[in-house]
């Protein structure tokens, strides 16, 4: 049992390893994060325009952060 969990994690370290080394995680991670400020700068601007309230904007934007409940 603990086996093979072993073997897919090593398997999983490897892949991370060779994604790193081609630069190809970083973008991955770039991508992600980009979508995510864009999102907040998009509630800010809600906030900014009085579409939502104080209790609003700190509620979505933990929402965006993957940290609040849905």
């Amino acid at each position: 049992m603990l086996v093979p969990r072993l073997r897919r994690y090593a398997a999983t370290v490897d892949l991370t390893i060779r994604l790193v080394s081609k630069h190809a995680l970083a973008r991955v991670h770039r991508r992600k994060f980009k979508k995510i400020y864009g999102k907040l700068i998009d509630t800010w601007d809600d906030y900014e325009d009085d579409e939502i309230t104080t209790t609003q904007l700190p509620r979505r934007c933990s929402h965006i952060a993957g940290l609040g409940s849905d």
